[in-house]
């Protein structure tokens, strides 16, 4: 299995296997019974659905804010200038429908001026979905699925699989890149990204161009 390195060891570059994610789950789902043990009287506590939340993230790569919600922040570009974001309202309950052998997700909000206008669609077969189904039918309407800070966000997901949330942003396009069908459209409407640099250097990952060039040796 897979070792998940914590965020101070720099980078995660490896692509998670299918085994540890689901490793991954077991843990989350006896994590979250460990805090309703321990704060489950405390008003304050909020019992979220930890598996559902890493669930999201993996098959999903989105953003932190895309998927609970933030205020707005401030982000230095790569030329120096600051920006700063718009209020995010995060995956809401009517985002979400079942339609069919899938779930599809109206996830519209893009942080860094990105853009995406088509639903993502998620097997609601593969593993840990049914944990996202559960978090989903239990929310309230209007409300977020998952009613965590982003601060909370990152603390689950640390102390449940030992690595920071972007990463299954890169793991997730690391693996879209793998699959030979797989186009730069294909990435841009996933993602949102409008950056052609961002794209090439997923693609690059890949090794598509390196694969195609085998043909000529």
């Amino acid at each position: 299995m897979m070792r998940l390195p914590k965020y101070k060891d720099g980078k995660i570059t490896k692509i998670m296997d299918e085994q540890t994610f689901e490793n991954i789950l077991a843990k989350a789902k006896e994590y979250r019974e460990e805090r309703r043990k321990k704060h489950g009287s405390d008003h304050r506590f909020k019992d979220v659905n930890v598996a559902g939340l890493i669930t999201t993230f993996y098959y999903l790569g989105l953003r932190t804010s895309e998927v609970v919600g933030d205020i707005p922040r401030k982000y230095k570009l790569k030329d120096g200038t600051t920006q700063k974001t718009k209020t995010c309202k995060g995956l809401l309950k009517e985002d979400v429908e079942l339609q069919g052998e899938y779930l599809r997700i109206k996830a519209t909000e893009v942080r860094k001026h990105g853009s995406r206008e088509a639903p993502l669609w998620l097997p609601i077969g593969k593993p840990g979905v049914q944990d996202l189904i559960q978090a989903w039918k239990s929310a309230l309407p209007n409300e977020r699925i998952f009613p965590v800070s982003t601060s909370y966000a990152w603390r689950f997901v640390k102390e449940v699989t030992g690595c920071y949330i972007h990463y299954f942003r890169l793991n997730r396009a690391s693996r879209f890149t793998e699959h030979p069908s797989t186009t730069i459209e294909n990435l841009k409407s996933w993602f949102g990204w409008v950056d052609a640099r961002t794209i090439g250097y997923y693609m690059a990952k890949g090794g598509k161009e390196t694969k195609a060039m085998s043909d000529r040796l």
